[in-house]
């Protein structure tokens, strides 16, 4: 077939990030299947340019009304394929509402659920979608969560890698890492006030190896009240070798700082034991060995290809023991952490989500 794939994800609003770089991914493996994108997101969509790719068409849709009348005109459309980029259980029942009101058919639509929504609301809403249940289709991005959208009623769900582009080449080996890198933005539940705590150990000891350190916002620069404190503390740092970066880089400046990194992603074991974490997969994909906290999703690319080191506590003692023993383990872990980018550019394919679309 051919035709456009419409993606509706209000919270896209910028040319940076996992949500620009999931919809590029997908356009990079569209055809013949599809013959454009169209991306639904909010305010900054209509920059030229902005999702950097030619088979993308950018739609400010949600900055110009509210998501709920976005997702009631293209749900309305049957012929054209919808896909929800971050779906929640508010869309399934919202979903549902305009099936009865209004014969919107949901058999079309794919709803991609990154996590599981287990509070009392959202399990609510969802048991109350019962033709979205039957007639929609679920992309589940771990085991976990396709356990749970199946033991929810859900009829048409579909376990599959998160999708990534995989870098046309990898960087070249080599002999130390050049430095410890934390990528993305800067949260409490990804460890940024053990970023913090270790930058102060190192204040003390002034290491050779520096460390850059993004102190992006979670949306539009801002940061809640609970980083505060953390990123304060690292500004505050005396260490020489520690640099922090406020600004989301491009996409070929993410991909460069990868080279010859160690990176750091000591997550919170609770909330990243099943969440993917697009930080880890990026970094894998370029060559880079990871230090991931035990038990998290990260981990288990540890210990399935050895590419790196699993902190057994969350704390900034283990955290620096761990690192430390990278270090000693940098030539294992970097061969080890290229073998791995050829198996996860396969299994996280992009084609494969396009593939799991319904036909419209």
């Amino acid at each position: 077939m051919s035709g456009a794939l419409r993606i509706l994800e209000p919270n896209l609003v910028s040319n940076a990030g996992h949500y620009a770089e999931f919809a590029r991914a997908l356009a990079e493996r569209c055809t013949p299947r599809f013959d454009r994108l169209e991306v639904h997101g909010g305010a900054g969509m209509h920059r030229v340019g902005l999702l950097d790719h030619e088979l993308i068409t950018a739609v400010p849709s949600c900055a110009e009304t509210s998501e709920s009348r976005v997702l009631r005109r293209l749900s309305a459309d049957c012929q054209t394929p919808l896909l929800i980029l971050t779906a929640k259980a508010r869309h399934t029942f919202e979903l549902e509402l305009l099936h009865l009101g209004l014969r919107h058919d949901p058999a079309h639509i794919t709803l991609c659920f990154h996590w599981q929504e287990a509070g009392t609301l959202q399990r609510i809403a969802m048991s109350l979608a019962r033709s979205v249940r039957r007639k929609a289709t679920a992309l589940a991005f771990t085991a976990t969560t396709a356990a749970f959208l199946r033991c929810g009623g859900w009829r048409n769900v579909v376990q599959i890698a998160y999708p990534a582009r995989a870098p046309s080449a990898l960087p070249d080996l080599l002999p130390v890492p050049t430095r410890l890198l934390v990528a993305g933005t800067a949260r409490l539940n990804k460890g940024i006030h053990l970023i913090a705590q270790l930058a102060d150990r190192y204040s003390q000891s002034q290491p050779e190896i520096p460390m850059l350190v993004q102190t992006t916002g979670k949306r539009a620069g801002r940061h809640s009240a609970a980083e505060h404190a953390p990123l304060e503390q690292l500004g505050q740092c005396a260490w020489r070798g520690l640099h922090l970066d406020a600004s989301a880089p491009n996409r070929d400046e993410y991909a460069r700082r990868f080279s010859g990194a160690l990176v750091l992603t000591p997550y919170d074991p609770v909330h990243f034991r099943d969440n993917v974490s697009g930080i880890a997969l990026d970094a894998l994909l370029h060559g880079a060995p990871i230090i991931a906290t035990a038990g998290t999703w990260p981990a288990r690319l540890i210990e399935r290809f050895g590419c790196g080191v699993c902190m057994k506590t969350w704390d900034a003692e283990c955290f620096q023991k761990s690192i430390q023993q990278a270090v000693r383990q940098w030539t294992d872990i970097s061969e080890a952490a290229h073998h791995a980018a050829v198996a996860l550019a396969a299994e996280h394919d992009p084609r494969h989500v396009i593939h799991a679309i319904p036909a419209g």
